[in-house]
């Protein structure tokens, strides 16, 4: 959603240095702004860093000890690692910021187009690991959507961005975009839970399936998760997850967790089995190439990394 109250967010000097920690940082760019907060591209000490600056103080600090509980071991994977808290004035008033790594990388959205459908299930998989442990420190992440959500470049790892939006669990949810909020769909209400974001999450791999055609009409149609279904049923990609994704839009998974094994599994089985597929397509067309197996060896190299972070954090 976007609110009046960004018009508040101070913006911050080309240079500037932290009231307490006294850390120089120099601004390049601004990155984005949004309901509670604007983010720049800085250096300090020759390192590239993101820094968020808001206009009240509570956001912001709620920001950082959100980051905190989850920056624990491997848990740190779930967003960027928190840097520097500290105050900056502006315009004589004293502005609550922080600084955290710079992710380098692409949207969710971005990276399917210019990377395939194929790897939906993969980067899915993933956030399901990353939601899992937000929830189990309390967490709900809330405006959960495609643009919250980073490809690391290299590694390929899925990383939470954005952390304004996220509720303590039980609370009514601070912020959301409507197309992937579940009382929009008349799916249920704005209660911070883990079945939200998964409804959420549910509706971001339906969005990242389809055209952008197909997905505007059903933004037109009268809003029932029926036509969320439908969608699923009828979906060549989308079809073999639909036990998990119809778990997640009716509410039925207790954890992300759950949620992630039941999607690993298919996503597993469809890997093994693709290459098989092929082998028999050449056999009898006769002809060679290497077809699609690169792209399922770099899937099993990324799941590889998926199932290390789930097994060993």
């Amino acid at each position: 959603m976007s609110f009046d109250q960004t018009l508040k967010i101070p913006g911050l000097p080309r240079q500037f240095q932290g009231k307490w920690n006294k850390k120089t940082y120099h601004v390049l760019r601004e990155l984005g702004r949004g309901a509670n907060g604007a983010v720049y591209l800085t250096t300090q000490g020759g390192v590239r860093r993101a820094v968020k600056v808001g206009g009240e103080s509570i956001d912001i600090l709620m920001e950082v000890n959100v980051l905190k509980s989850v920056q624990q071991g491997r848990d740190s994977q779930v967003g960027p690692l928190l840097c520097d808290v500290d105050d900056v004035m502006i315009d004589g008033k004293p502005c609550t910021f922080y600084a955290m790594e710079y992710l380098e990388g692409e949207q969710l959205d971005r990276y399917i187009r210019q990377s395939g459908t194929e790897w939906v299930a993969v980067m899915i998989v993933q956030l399901l690991a990353r939601l899992d442990v937000l929830h189990r420190h309390g967490w709900v992440f809330g405006d959960l959507k495609p643009e919250n959500v980073i490809v690391t470049k290299g590694d390929r790892q899925v990383r939470l961005i954005d952390f304004g939006g996220v509720t303590k669990l039980g609370n009514a949810v601070r912020q959301f975009t409507e197309e992937y909020d579940r009382a929009y769909w008349h799916a249920g209400d704005r209660r911070a839970e883990v079945s939200y974001d998964l409804f959420s999450a549910a509706v971001m791999m339906v969005r990242l399936f389809v055209d952008r055609q197909t997905w505007k009409s059903i933004l037109g149609e009268p809003r029932q998760t029926v036509y969320l279904c439908d969608i699923i049923r009828n979906s060549d990609g989308l079809y073999p997850y639909r036990v998990p994704l119809l778990k997640a839009i009716h509410g039925k998974y207790a954890s992300a967790g759950e949620m992630r094994a039941e999607m690993l599994t298919i996503l597993r089985e469809l890997t093994v089995a693709a290459p098989k597929q092929q082998q028999t397509r050449k056999r009898t067309s006769g002809a060679g190439g290497t077809g699609i197996s690169g792209l399922f060896v770099a899937s099993l190299l990324l799941l590889a990394g998926t199932l290390y972070y789930a097994w060993f954090m």
